[in-house]
């Protein structure tokens, strides 16, 4: 199989982008669902400046027994990751009583680092060009700044100082550094980790390494989430060597394939990338600083785990996952694992498992099913919590 090299990758999403017009903030904004647009039904601010869009979905029903849900993306996407399907996971959480809150990641949506450079970034948005100032940031300062931010919005909004998260890919990551290294762990009643791993069974990674390094080559010159917008409308050969490592082709319909390049992708951020190229190449993931391996911190996760991995998926395979789920301290950690050879009905890749067609039958009511044997009770009160575990804390 022809391994894509680094300017291969650059390559493509180049041509991508100069084979059509580019795409702009505004066909996001002005779509015709809100589930397409950009978080603004409510801001979030973090200590570091960044200003973080939320968007909230209110059950009909509300199960005052069910702490809020947080739904965290993954790199190089926003928040409509999870809401371009019917029948998706925040509307089932909702249906089933919970409060749902979704976030635009820093340098993600309509986010921006508030500042002398807000206004130029705004209209660098609506152009092929990557804005000023907004790429540095790293997996670190998720954990640091964004996830504190949003769990003390939603204590605003809902007078709850726990919460239940699930996680995609790096939005799953980011709760093992942040159990390992916040001063408030016990913030995350439960978390759910959906292709999220931070252990590497195979090393090196050299497929996603070439990906990795084609993406900041690119970056150098312009936003690769905005090249990609036309793929909203056509295909380019060679595309399915790219796709797969996003999804599994027969597991997604073309219409959730067209939603994700026109509203979804977004770019990584080069200072992002650079701390995961160590974990590609050598198998851990380090803190930005190369100070921290935080695989090896994993005994000190402790909170309630579910981790789902699909049979396909070539970012955060099934034995990885293995590795990850069987160095977690938790005493309460579950594995499930989502393919044909599993008996379910379809393969699964990356991020298949919140796609898919059948991940509406066969992975959601897994998810619920899994939540709802942990809230608190019919009547939790608001500010009841459990008792705070000692962590080290950042900067400490």
């Amino acid at each position: 199989m022809h391994r894509l090299s680094r300017r291969e990758w650059a390559a493509a999403a180049l041509a991508a982008g100069v084979a059509g017009l580019s795409g702009c903030a505004a066909m996001r904004r002005n779509a015709v669902s809100p589930d397409l647009r950009p978080c603004t039904d409510e801001f979030a601010y973090t200590k570091d400046g960044w200003r973080l869009g939320v968007r909230r979905y209110r059950p009909e029903r509300p199960d005052p027994g069910k702490l809020p849900v947080i739904l965290c993306h993954g790199l190089g996407l926003n928040a409509t990751f999870w809401t371009i399907t019917d029948d998706n996971l925040p509307s089932q959480l909702a249906a089933d009583g919970y409060e749902v809150f979704l976030f635009d990641l820093r340098a993600s949506g309509e986010n921006s680092r508030l500042g002398s450079c807000d206004r130029f970034n705004r209209f660098l948005r609506e152009t092929p060009f990557r804005e000023r100032g907004e790429s540095n940031w790293t997996l670190d300062d998720v954990v640091r700044y964004d996830m504190p931010a949003i769990l003390e919005h939603v204590e605003q909004q809902t007078g709850m100082k726990q919460v239940n998260w699930v996680g995609h890919s790096l939005g799953g990551m980011v709760m093992f550094p942040f159990q390992q290294l916040s001063t408030e762990p016990w913030r995350i009643a439960n978390f759910v980790g959906m292709g999220s791993t931070i252990i590497q069974a195979t090393t090196p990674q050299n497929q996603m390494l070439s990906a990795n390094g084609g993406i900041r080559t690119l970056l150098s010159i312009a936003s690769a989430g905005r090249l990609g917008r036309p793929l909203t409308y056509f295909r380019l050969p060679g595309m399915d060597r790219i796709d797969r490592f996003y999804y599994t082709a027969e597991n997604v319909d073309d219409r959730t394939v067209s939603r994700f390049y026109g509203y979804t992708l977004e770019d990584p951020g080069p200072g992002a990338l650079r701390q995961f190229a160590p974990y590609l190449r050598y198998g851990h993931l380090l803190s930005a600083d190369d100070r921290i391996d935080y695989a090896d911190h994993l005994t000190e996760v402790v909170v309630p785990t579910l981790m789902i991995a699909g049979e396909t998926d070539l970012i955060s395979d099934v034995p990885s996952t293995q590795r990850t789920f069987d160095r977690l301290g938790s005493p309460d950690k579950t594995l499930l694992v989502f393919g044909e050879k599993a008996g379910s009905r379809g393969r699964y890749g990356h991020c298949d498992l919140v796609w898919s067609k059948h991940a509406p039958v066969e992975i959601f009511p897994a998810v619920l099913k899994w939540l709802d044997e942990r809230q608190p009770g019919p009547s939790p009160s608001p500010q009841a919590v459990a008792s705070p575990q000692t962590g080290s804390g950042f900067g400490q």
